[in-house]
């Protein structure tokens, strides 16, 4: 009898050892949850029309002291300037610029260049690609990418544009990220991209809905190689004003694809500071 009773309590100690080696194990081996980064735009951006102003202005053809050179490329003949100004009082509200190639000159009045619009002609693909602000302010500021194009026998026409909502959509499509404590860690599907820290001690803690996209949207154009930045911000319980000075900034490659699509890919952190 005492055999026996002996007996199982050791079977017992040896099943509760091993039930609490597993609890261990299973609590070790447990990943942080994964959350996708949502997206503050929550449509696409309309540019709308040019002011009448700037209609008036543009058909004067007339490049004078409103107009700011945008690109000023010899070697290849193809020259961009953006409308600042239709006269000493009257803002251009960020619409209208030209285009030239081999001094053939095309008016896009409708196209936003916004406060600070770059451009870059590619001779390879005989494409002109620019860059304008669709929406600016403090700390916002989502720029609107488009293609140009020079047939031989007629004007430029605009080949394709990438809207910033589409642009963040893509990013929304594969970025992640985890919390604990005060740590955020990104990440590009399961892999990891990057911890980082918070240091705001003022705003109550991260929001259940911590990371956001859409406020903070550039492009590289300096290369072969079309690229995309983006700032995510941080959500915090009171407020609702996302910060930015924590956070990263995110690059990938952009692919334009036929009929005016486009993907991205090769999602890392870029070597721009946002300190």
């Amino acid at each position: 009898m005492n055999l026996s009773k002996r007996h199982l309590s050791i079977m017992g100690i040896v099943a509760l050892a091993l039930l609490c080696g597993a609890v261990v194990v299973s609590c070790k081996g447990k990943k942080a949850e994964l959350k996708p980064v949502k997206g503050i735009l929550e449509e696409a951006v309309r540019e709308g029309a040019a002011p009448a102003q700037v209609n008036a202005t543009m058909e004067r053809h007339i490049l004078d002291k409103n107009f700011e050179m945008t690109l000023n490329d010899t070697v290849n003949k193809v020259h961009v300037w953006s409308l600042m100004s239709c006269d000493s009082v009257t803002s251009s509200e960020g619409f209208g610029i030209v285009v030239a190639k081999d001094g053939r000159a095309t008016i896009f009045n409708d196209i936003r260049h916004g406060s600070n619009p770059s451009a870059r002609y590619n001779a390879a693909t005989g494409e002109l690609w620019l860059t304008g602000v669709s929406i600016e302010g403090t700390g916002v500021h989502v720029e609107r990418f488009y293609v140009i194009r020079f047939p031989e026998d007629g004007p430029a026409y605009l080949a394709a544009t990438i809207d910033p909502y589409e642009m963040q959509e893509a990013f929304c499509n594969e970025l992640k990220y985890s919390t604990k404590k005060e740590v955020i860690t990104l990440y590009n599907g399961e892999q990891e991209l990057t911890k980082v820290t918070n240091t705001v001690t003022d705003m109550g803690g991260f929001d259940d809905e911590t990371v956001w996209l859409g406020e903070q949207i550039s492009y590289d154009i300096s290369g072969d190689q079309l690229r995309v930045n983006a700032i995510p911000g941080v959500n915090f319980i009171t407020g609702k004003v996302l910060h930015y000075d924590d956070m990263p900034t995110v690059t990938a490659l952009v692919t334009l694809t036929d009929g005016g699509g486009f993907s991205i890919s090769n999602i890392s952190l870029s070597n721009t500071s946002n300190k």
